[in-house]
């Protein structure tokens, strides 16, 4: 074999081998989204059970309702950029130890968003901390027009992890999308 065609053999061997790889790999549609706040919930479990505990029974109690830690079942998303915002509702609240905020959401339509006419924010103590998915905002913005209110409250928990000098700050609603 010519020396001088070896770069080209190498070169044909790893696009075979890539195209192989990509066609017979292990496929995965889409990796699930890290959940960050039960990682701080499991962290802090036995730690500070109490002050969670505590914490949550006064949000509840707030509301009017009993809420668990599995109550709040839906994902808000953009929460990476809000997160100056986030970050004053931590400080705000002296929950570097804690981990975890209970409040109140409040879902607000933003028609006037140019990504998403649908666009429903959420919004903690008057403070935007994300967006209900695209996907789902049809629906929730449904759900607020058929409340009769411009607004629509669900309780909200806001997790991260004490740990980590710059952590992620993840925001969960009790919310179930019809």
């Amino acid at each position: 074999m010519d020396t001088s065609s070896l770069p080209y053999v190498a070169i044909t061997i790893c696009v075979i081998a890539i195209v192989l790889y990509r066609r017979f790999r292990p496929s995965s549609a889409t990796t699930p989204r890290v959940d960050f706040i039960a990682q701080a919930a499991a962290h802090l479990e036995g730690e500070n059970s109490n002050t969670q505990t505590s914490t949550n029974q006064s949000a509840a109690s707030q509301s009017g309702d009993s809420f668990d830690d599995d109550d709040y079942n839906y994902d808000v998303v953009g929460e990476s950029f809000q997160r100056d915002h986030l970050t004053s509702l931590i400080r705000a609240h002296d929950a570097f130890n804690t981990g975890v905020i209970y409040s109140q959401a409040v879902l607000e339509m933003e028609p006037t968003n140019s990504f998403d006419p649908y666009a429903v924010k959420v919004v903690v103590e008057g403070t935007q901390v994300g967006y209900i998915p695209k996907f789902d905002s049809p629906a929730v913005t449904k759900m607020i027009q058929e409340s009769g209110k411009k607004v629509y409250e669900v309780p909200a928990r806001i997790g991260f992890d004490t740990d980590s000098p710059s952590p992620p700050i993840g925001v969960r609603i009790s919310l179930t999308v019809e």
